[in-house]
């Protein structure tokens, strides 16, 4: 990975002798501090030293040190890489001599608030009109070196170990701090140093902040673009305090997790970056729900600092390794459900286009829930007889399962499963059963997608046998689909309806958006680029897609769902939603997100919870159609949702 670039906060202002636009909020000032928001104007640079530069050498005592390479400087002072004779490592910082800037002297003072995070000074000098004083630095890569070996290699190692290996000694070093009352503001991943163990240092004495003292005022920082919170940036306010601290280290867990390069869109205020797993498939939801939250743009929906971060990055690791090691076991389990046309909705389109399916056997803990949305405009045919295909389809895989057609998995990808009969062929007794095989459990979720896919375009043959118009005119569905046998569910989705985790007061979506926005996002684009195209919401799958033959007639698509696997915990809430209930229910989706997490943790059971969302949804305005299942899963032998 390149070093990380930064800015003066903001970047891009324009300066001229007398007046210049202020670098937070633009407006014309001709003093040191602006006078509409107090931020600090950038100081005149003061006069580089001819020497030392990149080849020279200098020395103290035995020690004999080269200069290889330049790094970041600041104000008053330039800093370069430097290697001994023994290939050791060290950092050099040069200032005209006097230090008009007092450079030197905050740094021993930043050293002494850091303890064991600074380094200390290996020796100092001066000569041809500047100073200089030289640090030994640790056997450690950097931060910005491990997430670059990481973008290298995303699939080398498991995000578990990279978050104890990178995440953990961070937030760990910073709620250090955050407990001692202290706050950085922010950092730079080329600064912090972390070895094997876990120890951490700051390569860059950086001053510390009291939090007693309160939020830092807007002033001249050193932003680093994809690390750096928006106040840093001196947005939303400018004012930066312990949060700024949790967004950095929410940042990191951010680009750990996804494996891309860090995104300038991380220091806007306006929408929060993309999930992590619609870059890379595999992020355990807790820690997602973490780095999200972390990485909020505004720093009141952050965690309060890194002390709550590292519990939460604690509970996380545990619940994520409790599922790894988790048996098979039956689990209690409360179903809620509701569907309403929507409050505004229903006044220009009575008709609900949203359905449902739901199916559960108690004996065997063999459930298959789905939620199914019409795409409100087609020109042929409507949403609700579309999303009604793929309630059919679902009752057909349910009374399958019920006869126990499907427990013959060898071959999942050949055609309908074979029947498990009996010696003299009756079917065995009525009992639903599963493939034992993961693969086979998809391709059924993945056949009932193209039965339902069918079945749509059958529909429309009977009317139009030769198709006159373009396929993308047809009637379609979006579909979220849970089959569950105990502790064990297989999650399919196709559209942009929802399927959340909830868990220890954090929510996390487990599938991602099929749109156009979040395809160009994986191809690459820039979030701020791929939400800014046309149509950026439309579906690029879905329940309804077809091709035509050189007859005219209408020829299925084979369908691309998501599916993923979960193993289940008691204490686990699963939400599968149209997003009728995302889109209304909060003033932004993050706020969305956590008024529905609220409702679902306050209701005394899951019936209680879907009802909430959907009034949720409607207080929001009801602007679309509103349909849920709530399941919350408890010990077998646990009381919950008020029975047993």
């Amino acid at each position: 990975m390149a070093r990380a670039p930064e800015t003066e906060t903001p970047s891009g202002s324009s300066m001229t002798d007398a007046t210049s636009a202020c670098l937070a909020c633009g407006a014309t000032t001709s003093e040191s501090f602006c006078r509409a928001c107090g931020y600090e104007q950038r100081r005149a640079a003061s006069a580089r030293p001819s020497w030392p530069s990149v080849g020279d050498t200098v020395s103290g005592g035995d020690v004999r040190v080269e200069l290889r390479a330049p790094l970041c400087g600041e104000q008053g002072a330039w800093r370069f890489l430097g290697e001994d004779e023994a290939s050791g490592r060290y950092e050099v910082i040069v200032v005209p001599e006097g230090d008009p800037d007092d450079v030197l002297s905050a740094g021993t003072q930043a050293r002494e608030a850091l303890g064991p995070l600074g380094l200390p000074t290996t020796f100092g000098g001066e000569g041809q009109g500047a100073r200089f004083v030289v640090t030994r630095l640790p056997d450690a890569p950097s931060l910005a070196e491990g997430l670059t070996d990481i973008l290298a290699d995303p699939a080398s190692t498991d995000a578990v170990t990279l978050v104890h290996r990178w995440v953990l000694p961070l937030t760990r070093c910073l709620a250090d701090l955050h407990r001692r009352g202290l706050f950085l503001g922010g950092s730079d991943p080329a600064e912090v140093l972390i070895d094997a163990p876990g120890r951490v240092w700051l390569r860059r004495p950086q001053p510390l902040h009291r939090v007693a003292d309160g939020a830092v005022r807007p002033g001249r920082r050193r932003a680093v673009r994809g690390f750096a919170a928006p106040e840093v940036h001196g947005r939303g306010g400018g004012e930066v305090d312990a949060r700024a601290d949790v967004f950095f280290a929410g940042a990191v867990l951010y680009y750990v997790l996804a494996r891309i390069a860090p995104l300038a869109e991380a220091g806007l205020t306006h929408d929060r970056l993309p999930p992590p797993h619609a870059y890379h498939e595999d992020v355990p939801p807790e820690l997602e729900a973490i780095a999200r939250r972390a990485t909020s743009p505004l720093a009141s929906r952050r965690y309060k600092d890194a002390v709550a971060m590292l519990h939460a990055l604690d509970v996380a690791l545990d619940v994520g390794a409790a599922r790894y090691a988790a048996r098979p076991r039956r689990l209690a389990v409360d179903v809620g459900h509701e569907m309403h046309i929507g409050v505004l909705k229903g006044q220009y389109a009575p008709q609900n286009q949203d359905d449902l399916f739901l199916a559960h056997h108690a004996d065997t803990g063999i459930g298959l829930f789905v939620v199914t949305d019409g795409v409100s405009i087609s020109e042929y045919g409507t949403g609700d007889i579309a999303s009604r295909c793929v309630r059919e389809e679902a009752l057909e895989l349910w009374r399958g399962i019920v006869q126990g057609r499907f427990v013959n998995g060898d071959d999942a990808d050949d055609g309908l499963l074979e029947v498990d009969e009996t010696l003299d062929g009756r079917p065995l007794e009525h009992r639903p059963a599963l493939p034992a095989e993961e693969s086979a459990r998809r391709a059924l979720l993945r056949r009932m997608l193209d039965a339902a896919n069918r079945r749509i375009g059958e529909l429309i043959s009977v009317d139009l046998p030769r198709f006159p118009g373009p396929p993308e005119g047809i009637m379609a569905a979006t579909a979220v689909i849970a089959l569950i046998e105990g502790n064990r569910v297989t999650l399919t989705s196709i559209g942009d309806s929802r399927i959340y985790l909830l868990r220890d007061g954090h929510m996390s979506s487990l599938m991602i958006d099929h749109n156009l926005a979040t395809q160009l996002m994986r191809m690459g684009r820039p979030p701020l680029v791929a939400r800014a195209v046309p149509a950026a919401g439309a579906l690029i799958r879905c329940v309804g897609e077809f091709e035509k033959d050189a007859e005219h007639r209408l020829v299925p698509v084979p369908l691309q769902p998501d599916t993923r696997a979960l193993t289940l915990l008691p204490g686990d809430t699963l939400l599968l939603c149209s997003d009728g209930i995302p889109d209304y229910a909060g003033f932004d989706e993050e706020d969305a997100e956590r008024r529905m997490r609220e409702a679902v943790e306050a209701a005394p059971g899951a019936p209680w919870a879907a009802f909430e969302l959907m009034v949720l949804a409607n207080r929001g305005g009801g602007g679309d159609n509103i349909s849920c299942v709530v399941l919350r899963f408890g010990a077998h032998d646990e009381r919950i949702g008020g029975r047993r």
